[in-house]
């Protein structure tokens, strides 16, 4: 069926709109989300391989710079002539790298253009630091004193909550390591995992992070690289700028090496080579977007130029507050001139609300963190004592070690026992001479108190035996602990030492009385020669 024209003479299907393809039309989006949970292989790009040995000149083969020797050499600036690394555990004879020696390396927390980043422990002080290690060796003498500049520059910085604290840099083996308070991740890592950030704690990291910039510019420096992959988030939720890699002096007034940072924060007047304070504003508001949003920052093309006009998506800052959005235009402001400065921005009234609330909430935070590990101090200390207390094992050692004699008892021990003189001194001690164990472990016989620590007695046990066999008896007693009215039978004590007929005194009754029930149950419970000879004779008698 043919198709009618229309009243111009052309088929209707000639004007029919072409449908635009779906992927065109999301190329004309500049803006996009972020992707959640990605790993950092796709946030830092991969680097090119490149050969880490040394230069060899041929021309000048043993030449050798005096910056490259193997030991390790300190890079402060503030003491130039002292370069030596204090530190008791290091040993220079060894091959060990100086890293290696005096810290424990623990894990890699991550991978820049410099180099790799690690959580280590010091041996010396068994605190957790960062070291930064580089990756390439210094390609000469240009290149070690452009490196080297980040690690003076960041030394001559002072102390400042919201910067991160240097502690000392050292360069061996053509590589430099810079070694700095431990933070728990940075800002990048922290909102790629957790997505937009809510507006409180958004204000909270402005906050900070204005106070640290406000440390720079005060003393005449420019960070210059401003981003959310050099903002670093504290165990105490407080964000500090670092990598000062880029930072400037203004004050010197030479920006021939002046570099711009990241392309996707960098300032519009920086493509000028106009490098002012203003910039590291600019830089700071496109991360304040970028958390607040969970907005790709665009590297280039039309995004890119429409966030340097001023222009904020209405589709991502929909949900932001007036007030945040009108602190991002003036912070985007195109003209560095008209740009909000820091001190600006902290005079405004919302900061100022964020500021209070925020001293409040760090400085309860760090007690409650105080009360905390006190209390697990204390805890700690009452389960320890209550361990020690209640422990059946302990106190089943602790007795068995207090009774356990130190050496066994010789059966030459009624020979010494029958003697008067021995007898009076075991019997007739002092309680000064007493143990505080023997003290306690006293049994009733015949009507009188017996200690046991003359069984325990080094004098009885050095004596020499008499009369009888070296063989060691067994002469614990078996006691009832009440007083007993028999006599006990002493007719094998006579045929072995006679001397006990001869003793007269109460003391020499006792004790061979004593130990005559001792050695009866001894030769009951013992077999040997001499008692087997001496029990066929009684029965041959008999």
């Amino acid at each position: 069926m043919p198709i009618p024209p229309d009243t111009i003479g052309e088929s209707q299907l000639s004007r029919t709109p072409i449908p635009i393809p779906a992927f065109f039309q999301e190329a004309e989006q500049p803006f996009s989300l972020k992707k959640r949970g990605r790993s950092l292989c796709y946030t830092v790009p991969p680097r090119p391989p490149g050969k880490f040995g040394q230069s060899v000149s041929r021309i000048f083969p043993n030449r050798h710079e005096s910056w490259s020797q193997p030991r390790p050499r300190s890079v402060s600036s503030k003491d130039p002539e002292n370069n030596q690394l204090r530190s008791q555990l290091y040993d220079e004879s060894k091959q060990e790298l100086y890293f290696d020696q005096c810290f424990h390396k623990i894990c890699k927390l991550g991978m820049g253009s410099f180099g790799e980043v690690y959580k280590v422990r010091n041996k010396e002080d068994g605190k957790l630091y960062a070291v930064k290690c580089s990756m390439e060796h210094f390609r000469g003498e240009l290149d070690r004193h452009r490196k080297l500049q980040e690690a003076q520059k960041h030394e001559r910085l002072e102390k400042h909550p919201n910067c991160v604290e240097f502690v000392q840099a050292w360069e061996e083996r053509r590589k430099l390591y810079i070694q700095t308070e431990l933070c728990c991740l940075n800002l990048q890592q922290y909102s790629e995992e957790a997505g937009p950030l809510p507006e409180a704690q958004v204000w909270g990291f402005l906050c900070d992070l204005l106070q640290g910039l406000k440390h720079l510019h005060d003393r005449g420096l420019v960070h210059m690289d401003v981003k959310p992959a050099n903002i670093f988030i504290s165990q105490q939720d407080t964000c500090k700028l670092g990598d000062f890699g880029l930072m400037l002096e203004l004050d010197r007034g030479d920006l021939s090496e002046a570099q711009e940072g990241d392309p996707k924060y960098m300032a519009p007047e920086l493509l000028d080579g106009e490098y002012t304070k203003a910039a590291d504003v600019f830089s700071l508001g496109l991360t304040i977007l970028e958390i607040s949003c969970n907005m790709e920052l665009p590297k280039g093309g039309e995004g890119w130029q429409q966030l340097r006009q001023r222009y904020l998506p209405l589709e991502f800052t929909a949900g932001l507050s007036t007030e945040l959005v009108e602190v991002l235009k003036v912070m985007l402001e195109p003209n560095p001139r008209k740009r909000a400065t820091v001190d600006q921005l902290l005079s405004l009234l919302v900061l100022r609300k964020v500021q209070r609330w925020r001293r409040v909430m760090l400085a309860s935070r760090a007690g409650l963190s105080r009360v905390l590990s006190l209390f697990q101090l204390l805890i700690c200390l009452l389960c320890s004592l209550w361990h020690r207390l209640c422990d059946p094992t302990l106190g089943f050692l602790r007795s068995r070690r207090a009774f356990t004699p130190s050496s066994p008892v010789p059966s030459s021990i009624s020979s010494g026992c029958e003697d008067d003189s021995l007898g009076d001194e075991v019997f007739e001690m002092s309680p000064q001479s007493l143990t505080p164990i023997a003290m306690h472990r006293n049994y009733t016989y015949h009507g009188e108190q017996v200690s046991l620590c003359m069984l325990h007695s080094p004098d009885i046990d050095s004596r020499p035996s008499v009369g009888n066999t070296s063989t060691p008896r067994n002469v614990s007693p078996q006691f009832t602990g009440g007083s007993s009215s028999r006599s006990p039978d002493v007719s094998h004590i006579s045929r072995v030492s006679p001397v006990s007929h001869n003793s007269s005194s109460p003391g020499t009754r006792l004790s061979s009385g004593f130990l005559g029930e001792d050695f009866e149950c001894g030769q009951r419970s013992a077999f040997e020669p001499k008692n087997l000879l001496s029990m066929f004779e009684e029965v041959s008698l008999q």
